[in-house]
């Protein structure tokens, strides 16, 4: 099975492919909440900032898998889609009961054989509740797992906590160990503690997890929080991964897309980079929202009326709240369009543009480590970079003769 490495909030960017009627692209993703609740309370949690979350069902309701169904496989067949990509989230989405999870995987497997489409499918999970019994359901119904966390047990412990305030690594590396029994290699994402040692956290990914493809993530956080600097630890990083890790294979997603960027390429990370945010996301009672760590504005600040039980999910793109997000994710203020690294950066992650005065209209909360991550690593690369005009002059003599 491909690994599918799914971050923590997946938003997606533009991508050619099918339009409907009026020339809008046509939706292939969405990601799809299991549950609104979760097993943990992690200090650096986005979803439980807005109140809006305890107002949903805790786990999808049935008139809302069903309505789902019905509406992806109308979606599917109207647009002539050979894909559609569905990642499971939560809360925590295995909270979802068991056998319900199984049922609903087998209507996929029908509207596959009913349609020719491939359904993708992805979980992001802290990985506690991943049994024997869990992981073999995964693994049967092609399910590819991504789990979170944030190091050694020292780090991970700090912020990824119980409702007891116990830490919970070891029973998140149990989870792992029990996807790897039954033949899946999940995709790991940490969010990074600036007051920590990179280090630490990537020796033990990849010495210890024996993982040598994942993603690390700086705090979600808003100009309302002043959350602390990230340029220390992500220059740290960079250099580490430069000097000792990269000739090893390893790859490190954010770090992959800033160096896309930096190099004129599309920076298409859910942290950095320019592009239009088309998440679709569906709460546990059908609503179809925008992408889901917008939430973390505020109260209500996703909240929509379009809903699988009454709307098509292309419908989604009519609604407000999303065009609202839609448009604010390619309108950069005045800082971000007269930036050195507009390209590479894009304004950064939407959700950190957020203000309680000015909106999105704000460079990222993050935008001064940004300008020096960013410039960290265009010294240490170009003097590497060599230009090739072996193609471009052999094609201009040949047009010459």
């Amino acid at each position: 099975m491909p690994n599918l490495e799914l971050s923590q909030h997946m938003p997606i960017k533009v991508q050619d492919g099918p339009q409907d009627a009026s020339g809008n692209p046509v939706f292939n993703f969405i990601l799809l909440k299991l549950a609104s609740r979760c097993n943990i309370a992690c200090t650096y949690c986005y979803w439980f900032r807005d109140a809006e979350v305890y107002n949903k069902p805790a786990v999808l309701t049935i008139e809302a898998e069903d309505a789902f169904c019905q509406k992806l496989e109308d979606h599917i067949r109207e647009n002539d889609l050979d894909e559609f990509i569905i990642v499971f989230h939560g809360g925590e989405p295995l909270l979802y009961p068991k056998h319900r999870f199984v049922k609903l995987l087998q209507k996929f497997n029908g509207i596959e054989e009913r349609t020719g489409a491939t359904i993708v499918r992805g979980v992001s999970t802290n990985a506690l509740l991943i049994d024997d019994e869990y992981a073999e359901i995964l693994a049967k119904y092609e399910v590819n797992p991504s789990v979170s966390i944030d190091g050694p047990a020292e780090i991970h412990d700090k912020h990824r906590i119980d409702f007891k305030g116990k830490g919970t690594h070891a029973d998140t590396v149990k989870g792992i160990a029990n996807l790897r029994k039954a033949g899946l290699e999940p995709g790991i994402i940490a969010v990074c503690n600036p007051d920590t040692d990179p280090e630490k956290l990537v020796d033990y990914i990849v010495k210890e997890l024996g993982i040598k493809e994942f993603d690390i993530l700086p705090p979600d956080a808003t100009h309302a929080d002043n959350p602390p600097a990230i340029d220390a630890y992500f220059i740290k990083l960079f250099d580490l991964w430069y000097d000792n890790y990269a000739a090893e294979g390893v790859r490190i997603s954010t770090i992959d897309a800033m160096i896309g960027g930096i190099m004129g390429g599309m920076a298409a990370s859910d942290t950095i980079g320019y592009g239009a945010v088309e998440t679709v996301t569906m709460m546990t009672d059908g609503t179809l929202e925008p992408l889901d760590v917008l939430r973390i504005t505020g109260d209500g600040s996703t909240k929509t009326e379009t809903s699988v039980l009454k709307d098509t999910l292309q419908d989604a793109r009519k609604d407000p709240r999303w065009l609202g997000a839609y448009t604010a994710s390619l309108t950069l203020c005045e800082t971000c369009r007269n930036c050195e690294y507009m390209d590479a950066c894009g304004g950064g992650q939407l959700a950190q543009r957020w203000s309680p005065d000015n909106g999105y209209d704000n460079p990222s909360v993050y935008c001064e480590s940004w300008k020096n991550i960013f410039g960290h690593i265009w010294t240490r690369i170009s003097p590497t970079l060599v230009l090739d005009f072996q193609e471009p002059l052999t094609e201009a003599k040949s047009q010459q003769t």
